[in-house]
């Protein structure tokens, strides 16, 4: 069985512009099963009817801001000129004016205590910041995951003969039980999620599996 995050760091960067500056727009959005990346890319287009190359633009854009990227980032990543790039970049910002204000403030915070504290309480000594926002993201996923696992564990422990035989990246895999499948489809997205988190933006994860090997992994319907 196959357990993966889905688009944990937009969902985290949801929570933190709840969180911190009271703008729930984004988490709204994933909560009403809206697409994030098409919902980006309407604004940078202005147009409700998105393409998917321009929902991959969308895309580009959300994940560049996550990991603090700018201009030339964007110019690279997407092969367009530099007075495009600052277009979709101006264009980013009027969509999302929440991204400015969040980074104002985790610079601020930054700034008066030295260092930023994520999802765990874990302090980050960030020496750059316009990698703070990245930083307090993905430090904040990787917290949850290690968070999950240690649950995952202590529920499979008890009374299970399924385990944990790997983790990649936000993916948790279980060698599993069969006649423990339904039970550990049902349990093991609850103990991935965050009450924290959950109190703004939904955790969701995808389930998967294989009876052969993991190139042959599928959605997990319930069936067999």
């Amino acid at each position: 069985l196959f357990f993966d995050y889905k688009a944990i760091e937009v969902r985290l960067l949801a929570y933190y512009l709840a969180a911190a500056i009271s703008d729930r727009s984004l988490a709204l959005e994933i909560n009403a099963g809206v697409d994030p990346h098409y919902s980006t890319a309407q604004g940078l287009f202005q147009t409700e009817d998105v393409t998917d190359r321009q929902r991959q633009i969308g895309k580009t854009l959300n994940f560049s801001i996550i990991y603090g990227g700018g201009t030339p980032t964007i110019m690279r990543q997407l092969g367009v000129d530099y007075k495009e790039a600052k277009r979709l970049l101006s264009a980013y910002h009027a969509t999302r004016p929440g991204i400015k204000i969040l980074n104002e403030y985790i610079a601020s915070t930054l700034d008066q205590r030295g260092y930023i504290s994520n999802l765990y309480s874990r302090r980050l000594h960030v020496e750059e910041q316009h990698k703070a926002l990245n930083a307090l993201i993905q430090g904040s996923a990787a917290d949850l995951m290690r968070d999950a696992i240690v649950r995952i564990d202590t529920f499979l422990s008890k009374s299970m003969s399924s385990h944990i035989v790997n983790i990649v990246h936000d993916e948790i895999i279980l060698d599993a039980n069969k006649n423990e499948i339904s039970h550990l489809a049902t349990h093991i997205p609850f103990l991935m999620g965050n009450k924290k988190v959950e109190r703004f933006v939904k955790i969701e994860t995808d389930c998967e599996i294989s009876w052969t090997n993991w190139a042959e992994k599928e959605e997990y319907n319930g069936s067999r």
